[in-house]
């Protein structure tokens, strides 16, 4: 496909551009899938301290803590140390469309001439179930003539072991749909995101890897997600802002509360701030974030000021963010087109 040409040019390319060693490293594996996305997320993360303007080096040698960081960044005013970490958000949310997959293209399939489906619930099906029995319910209820006028409607409703069933069949007319659409609208997943525990659970784990290094040090985190935000972030890192009411049914004014995985604690931090990437993909990558260790007092280089930066609250219940002063920074690596 051309489109796979395309992200191997992006590869090779990109890996190109880092030093030897490097190459070596990301390029192991990007060859396996298991580790497919931790690669992937290697080559952005290096690809980007370039870009800042630092010289990398990859895996190297710690004799003293007898660890190997992901890089080590040298930038012109200091060196930072990096790890890397993709951990697997909306793991909940993509078991839920992966067992609905199935189930929607066979109302793709039934969907009669003339109507468009509006999902509204599906069953969620295991890949080693049976669908013969919801196949053969949509086969039925769903031979009927072509609608006879644009407000006609016509509802599907079943309840089966795996989950409810509930269709609404609308005229393509209503819209000036094409032939072919046969689900236009899709409701089926109503889902609350909890990642804040992934976020926190994946910072947490480099935090040895990252001890004793006497050196500025970030964890640079893969938050691809179609649920997690900044906010949650926030919260992973720093804390909560609560609001409350008295017993008087009155607002308390909102306060923060520290317990985060930054909170507490005394001395110079083992992980001084966390370099968070929102959106990783052949396509496009967001410029990444920084959030800043609410007792590290050592000085980031000057490279890295340039970046949205988030800071815990001082004496108010907000986090403080400082905004980028340079944008669009990853555009030299020129991300795959859509054709």
């Amino acid at each position: 496909m051309p489109i796979a040409d395309d992200c191997r040019e992006f590869l090779n390319r990109n890996l190109s551009a880092l030093p030897e060693g490097c190459q070596k490293v990301i390029f192991d594996h990007l060859r396996y899938e298991q580790h497919y996305r931790d690669g992937f997320f290697e080559l952005i993360v290096g690809r980007t301290l370039q870009e800042l303007g630092a010289d990398i080096e990859c895996e190297p040698d710690n004799t003293e803590t007898n660890s190997k960081p992901d890089f080590v960044a040298r930038f012109p005013d200091g060196m930072v140390v990096v790890e890397a970490v993709s951990p697997v958000l909306d793991r909940e949310l993509a078991a839920i469309i992966g067992g609905e997959t199935p189930v929607t293209k066979l109302i793709e399939d039934n969907v009669p001439p003339g109507w468009a489906a509006d999902i509204r619930a599906l069953p969620s099906v295991r890949p080693d179930e049976s669908r013969r029995h919801i196949k053969a319910y949509l086969k039925r209820e769903l031979d009927i003539p072509p609608p006879s006028r644009d407000d006609e409607e016509v509802e599907i409703r079943e309840r089966f072991e795996q989950g409810d069933l509930r269709i609404i069949l609308f005229p393509q007319s209503r819209h000036r749909l094409s032939a072919d659409t046969k689900i236009a609208m899709y409701n089926a997943t109503t889902y609350w995101p909890n990642d804040m525990a992934v976020l926190r659970g994946a910072v947490e784990r480099k935090r040895e890897q990252l001890s004793n290094l006497g050196s500025t040090t970030l964890v640079a985190l893969n938050m691809t997600s179609t649920t997690s935000s900044r906010e949650d972030l926030d919260r992973a890192q720093f804390s909560v802002t609560v609001s409350d009411v008295d017993c008087y049914g009155n607002e308390v004014p909102a306060y923060f509360e520290a317990n985060g995985l930054f909170a507490g604690g005394r001395g110079e931090p083992t992980i001084s701030g966390v370099l968070a990437f929102p959106e990783v993909g052949y396509l496009r990558c967001a410029d990444p974030i920084l959030w800043v260790h609410p007792r590290f007092e050592g000085d980031f280089p000057q490279a890295l000021k340039v970046l949205e930066s988030r800071y815990a609250p001082d004496t108010g219940a907000e986090v403080s963010i400082e905004q980028a002063k340079r944008v669009d920074l990853l555009k030299n690596l020129r991300f795959v087109q859509r054709k």
